[in-house]
């Protein structure tokens, strides 16, 4: 009996991850990606029960290797505008990688038809979604932006990172923007988003002014 090892499971990890970008989910096959590891279906069984698990732990792996880098960006700090720049940058840099948008094209196919949407969400988005809302929290706290519900501040700001980019999720027809494009979207989105979320001279914020429901 073969003993399981950190390094095997790796190397199914990353034959799973080339055979799911490369065939989709459901065309994808345990026979192919055991051939690829160079054992038998039987050894990438007792690593991993079913495909499903075995794509959620490529999503997870994925989402965790990936943008861990951005959300650990945030810390709190004078700049704040320069830390949302960077992480904008960051944030829409590693989402428009070309494995990353297949990986989330066969979430959005897939997921209507079974739980991997919600796994793909609790795994990814939900994490980081949720470190940057304790970010912004922090913020609010501090008197940086006006203080509002964290969580939807922190899917209003993701939501105007990618404003830009809806066409090229649902598509992917052009090539990933370079690092100036990047830049500008992201100056853009945190010009609308500090003007609705900041402080005026006065020190009152806009919430005051304007209370959401």
């Amino acid at each position: 009996m073969r003993v399981k090892t950190e390094d095997r499971r790796l190397a199914i990890l990353a034959a799973a991850t080339e055979v799911f970008r490369a065939r989709g989910y459901k065309a994808a096959s345990m026979a192919e990606i055991a051939e690829r590891t160079g054992g038998s279906k039987a050894t990438l069984y007792s690593y991993f029960s079913s495909k499903d698990e075995l794509f959620r732990e490529v999503m997870k792996t994925q989402a965790e290797d990936r943008m861990m880098g951005a959300f650990g960006s945030l810390a709190p700090g004078a700049d704040l505008a320069g830390t949302l720049q960077r992480f904008g940058e960051h944030y829409l840099d590693t989402i428009l990688s070309r494995d990353l948008l297949i990986m989330r094209s066969i979430v959005m196919g897939e997921g209507p038809r079974s739980s991997m949407g919600r796994m793909f969400f609790d795994n990814g988005p939900a994490e980081g979604w949720g470190q940057l809302a304790r970010f912004l929290e922090g913020q609010m706290q501090a008197g940086q932006l006006a203080s509002r519900s964290p969580w939807r501040a922190a899917l209003q700001l993701i939501s105007l990172l990618e404003a830009d980019y809806v066409e090229f999720f649902m598509t992917g027809l052009v090539d990933k923007p370079g690092p100036e494009r990047i830049a500008e979207s992201v100056a853009a989105a945190l010009a609308v988003y500090l003007h609705g979320y900041g402080v005026d001279a006065a020190g009152m914020t806009s919430s005051s002014r304007e209370p959401l429901s």
